[in-house]
């Protein structure tokens, strides 16, 4: 059950700090003797209510008097001061005679007499009051109250200056004129962050996905009441996200029924046109659904629902002026009402040519299957992907698909509103969609959602009869399949099932007819799609069996058809075939382009993907803030759309930046987490990920026997736990790591793999990377010349950390024989390197050997923050900007542990004790 219930309970304050500091201010002055007054008005729900009752829990020590006006006693003479004085009548023999007297009568019979002695009465009994402790006067609802209760209360308001009373009003929109001259508080719309907030609070226990909270507090329109009543009119479905909300969203409560009160009782014309208002999200409405225009004779049937307040012009719109009006007046209207409404709707836009909202308000029309009205909603589907994104297509195509005769294409555009609301970033609705699909095309869809998100494997293992289902039919959608299934076979690192995937991918390709002889569906061997598919799949074949050459050209093919497609998913594609023959350059370019056009579109399931590979490009580089701000983002989409492998790549990522860096406590936990998932859902290659980042850490750390070990085992993982990929990349590493430690490694066949691989790429530091292995595997001058070859390549690459840390494998190989000059002269350049870069580790490194070969260590005075890390750096900066331990934990991906610990290092190394000084500083 939702744990805040609208009907029973007010509106927390979220979101009111302005409010609530107002008023704070007028209770500290009441206690210093001075009096006020404040009249809060806002629309019905904003919160009037709660701040009051806010005010009089922070007024512990006041004597508070409370009076809430009712609509039944608005015509009852005396009914409010009544409720609000009963509690002061023990005061009541300390007035004058005559006072008490008048008050005592009219409260007695309801007779209020003469305004005046009745108004000085009561604010004679108030004074009584103030004068032995402070006071609070709160009224609710003011406008409801009987007219002589308002006369007195706001003569008294007026006329409390300095007795230590605070009064606090509250009324609707509109200040009544008998409260002029009170200062008048209006409650305005809340940030959407903080209607976010109260929603997830009412929700409690109980499940709300966040793009359901999202799309209820856009309908709220900053109302904290009508985010609540929203929420309490949605099924445990539609919060959960499986079920889509209804359009505008129905809500359920006090306010709710209000409206609807008010509605029933408006001519049935108004209310019509009121149900075409409420259907009608999309702005300036046309003409027709009025019928004729108002004029003589003609009244126009809007008006009494302008004079009951419930709507309103804004430009060339008629809008209702509160949410929850809205909701009312469509989903209380029968569903004739609704019907004859969309109907009205449909014809206006068919006038206007605007075919897509034409085609909706069509469908919301009609019950019965009809395919000219579901072809057009399809198609206005498609249009609005790029227009508005994958969300709202979604539901266009669930209502195409409602509206579909035939039982199979019926199939299909449930499997299109599936897959745009997984694009869109909510799997639980696309798996509720695929609940009513039992098709090959569907299956595709659910093994492509669990390779994001469970375990990998599983994924293939589903997919093989499905392609084998659609070989004959369609060859297209059978190479899709299995290009799902070949990247869920690697993703877990079984690559003997991958081969076998893609022999399966080229064997088919070479049965199926040519793109012309299929009218142009993706199901020849010349479609664009197809020729990428299998090029990529075949180029990673002969990639990971060593066949580098081979597979650097079907790769390069690849990426220049994903290049020429456009599209996010193959571009992604295009970006890991550039990956694998080491084109960072060209997966740069193509993982960006993707990430751009997924935020576009709203793509958010491809975004953390295409993010994954933009991140790796920039790692290559040695742009550690990049890859770290690409990691980031990739991580939080990840989790936000429920892709818990991805997420694991994006930790994956950030071990391997924090490694670098030297952030020993970031790197352990983002790996640990990273490995924990990657071995829950057997995902290989984010668990390789993870592991070669904490062996870089050893490595760095200086620790090279245990680099070499974890590097070792690494090289030798099965599926589950590394990668080829990895176990191609790690060379350098491990070959590093086996020489520092002293562990006999057989590194010679791998070295001998990567250089093939680096030839094949052709990329230049890749191949110094080989020309270093070299040097480190050699002595004397053999070895000098394999580390100078490896400095000319390095000269035209693009990585700056990578030249550096082949600098200083090659100045520590000279001063052990004995050229210090010449060493420092390599450590000097590489200390800078890493020094700029923030490679903390390696600039210590670096230090040490030019220490060793007598050289200055000095490349910048280290003082104040200028002591901390990167990410200590980054720690300090948002405490000082105010952010709790825990909020600088969400923001960076941490724990609240591993912040407490590192805040307590910043503290020693500054010489500092207090978040105050921190700020100042951080500031300077």
């Amino acid at each position: 059950m939702i744990s805040v219930n609208p009907l029973t309970r007010t509106v927390p304050p979220l979101g009111r700090d302005h409010e609530l500091r107002t008023v704070r201010h007028l209770l500290e002055a009441a206690r210093s003797g001075h009096s006020g007054g404040l009249l809060v008005t806002g629309a019905p729900g904003a919160g009037r209510t709660a701040l009051l009752e806010h005010a009089g829990d922070e007024a512990r020590d006041f004597t508070v008097l409370r009076a809430r006006a009712a609509p039944g006693e608005g015509r009852l003479p005396l009914a409010g001061l009544h409720q609000l004085l009963r509690p002061a009548l023990p005061y009541l023999p300390r007035l004058p005679s005559i006072q008490r007297e008048t008050l005592t009568r009219a409260l007695d019979t309801g007779t209020p007499g003469e305004a005046f002695p009745l108004a000085n009465a009561a604010l004679g009994l108030f004074a009584e009051v103030a004068a032995e402790s402070p006071l609070l006067i709160c009224v609710d609802d003011f406008h409801l109250l009987d007219p002589p209760s308002q006369k007195a209360v706001a003569f008294a308001a007026r006329r409390l200056t300095h007795d230590g009373a605070v009064v606090l009003l509250s009324a609707r929109e509109g200040d009544p004129d008998r409260l002029t001259g009170i200062p008048v508080l209006r409650l305005r719309p809340l940030p959407e962050d903080a209607v976010l907030r109260l929603l997830i609070e009412a929700a409690g226990a109980e499940e709300l996905a966040e793009p359901v909270a999202a799309a209820l507090a856009t309908a709220a329109e900053g109302n904290p009441r009508a985010a609540l009543e929203l929420l309490e009119g949605t099924g445990p479905g539609q919060r959960s996200g499986a079920l889509a909300l209804a359009r505008p969203p129905r809500s359920r409560g006090e306010l709710t029924d209000g409206f609807a009160a008010t509605l029933a009782r408006l001519p049935e014309a108004t209310r019509l046109s009121l149900v075409k208002i409420a259907a009608e999200p999309h702005g300036p409405l046309p003409p027709e659904p009025w019928g004729s225009p108002p004029g003589e004779g003609n009244p126009d049937p809007l008006e009494p629902a302008r004079r009951a307040g419930l709507i309103a012009e804004e430009g060339d719109r008629v809008v209702f002026t509160h949410p929850l009006a809205r909701s009312a007046g469509y989903h209380r209207a029968s569903p004739a009402e609704r019907r004859s409404a969309h109907s009205a709707l449909a014809r206006a836009h068919e006038a206007a040519h605007d075919t897509g909202r034409a085609a909706w308000h069509r469908a919301l029309a009609g019950s019965a299957p009809d395919e000219r009205v579901a072809a057009a909603l399809q198609e206005e589907a498609r249009r609005t992907v790029e227009r508005d994104g994958h969300s709202p297509a979604s539901l266009l195509h669930e209502h195409a698909a409602r509206l579909t005769p035939d039982p199979v294409l019926r199939g299909l555009r449930l499997t299109d509103a599936a897959r745009s609301a997984w694009l869109s970033g909510d799997p639980n609705r696309a798996r509720r969609v695929l609940e009513h699909v039992r098709s090959d095309h569907a299956d595709l869809l659910r093994a492509e959602i669990d390779l994001r998100s469970s375990v990998a494997i599983d994924a293939s293992e589903r997919l093989g009869p499905t392609a084998d289902r659609l070989a004959r039919s369609d060859p297209g959608a059978a190479l899709r399949v299995l290009l799902q299934a070949g990247e869920a076979s690697c993703l877990s690192g079984d690559h003997e099932r991958f081969f076998a995937t893609a022999e399966r991918a080229r064997t088919l390709m070479a049965a199926a007819p040519a793109a012309g002889d299929t009218n142009g569906d993706a199901t020849g061997i010349d479609h664009p799609w197809s020729r990428l598919v299998l090029d990529y799949m075949t180029g990673k074949a002969a990639m990971f069996q060593g066949r580098h050459r081979e597979g650097a050209v079907l790769l390069g093919r690849a990426e220049d058809t994903a290049d020429l497609i456009g599209d996010p998913q193959a571009l992604v594609l295009g970006g890991i075939a550039g990956l694998l023959r080491g084109d960072h350059v060209r997966t740069r370019a193509l993982a960006g382009r993707a990430a751009a056009v997924a935020r576009r579109t709203g793509a958010l399931a491809l975004l953390p993907q295409a993010l994954e590979f933009l991140t790796y490009a920039e790692m290559w580089f040695g742009r550690l803030s990049l890859a770290e701000e690409s990691a980031a983002e990739g991580l939080r989409t990840a989790l936000e759309s429920g892709q818990d492998n991805c997420a694991s790549h994006h930790r994956g990522a950030l071990a391997f930046v924090a490694a670098i860096r030297g952030e020993e406590d970031t790197c352990r936990e983002h790996a640990g987490t990273a490995l924990a998932m990657a071995g829950e859902h057997d995902v290989g290659l984010p668990a390789g990920l993870a592991a070669w980042a904490l062996a870089l850490l050893d490595l760095g750390a200086g620790r090279g026997a245990e680099a070499a070990m974890r590097l070792r085992a690494l090289a030798r993982s099965g599926p589950g736990c590394g990668h080829a990929a990895v176990r191609l990349l790690i060379t350098p590493h491990l070959v590093e790591a086996s020489v520092r430690g002293g562990v006999a490694v057989r590194v010679q066949g791998a070295v001998e793999t990567f250089a093939s691989w680096a030839e094949a790429t052709g990329q230049d530091t890749a191949r110094a990377q080989v020309m270093r292995c070299r040097g480190l595997l050699h002595e004397g001058e053999e070895a000098n010349a394999y580390f100078e070859s490896a400095l000319d390549l390095h000269a035209s690459g693009y990585c700056d950390f990578e030249e550096a840390r082949t600098r200083l494998l090659y100045g520590g190989h000279l001063r052990r024989s004995r050229h210090p000059g010449l060493a420092r002269e390599h450590l000097y350049t590489a200390m800078e390197v890493f020094d700029r870069l923030g490679a903390v580790p390696w600039v210590r490194q670096a230090r040490e050997e030019l220490r060793a070969a007598r050289g200055s260590t000095a490349v910048r005075e280290d003082s104040g923050v200028e002591l901390l890390s990167p990410q200590q750096l980054r720690i300090a900066r948002h405490v000082a900007g105010g952010a709790t331990n825990r909020e600088v934990a969400a923001r960076l991906f941490l724990s609240t542990r591993t912040v407490d610990h590192h805040l307590r290092n910043i503290y020693s190394k500054l010489g500092i004790r207090s978040r105050v000084e921190l700020s100042r500083l951080v500031g300077q």
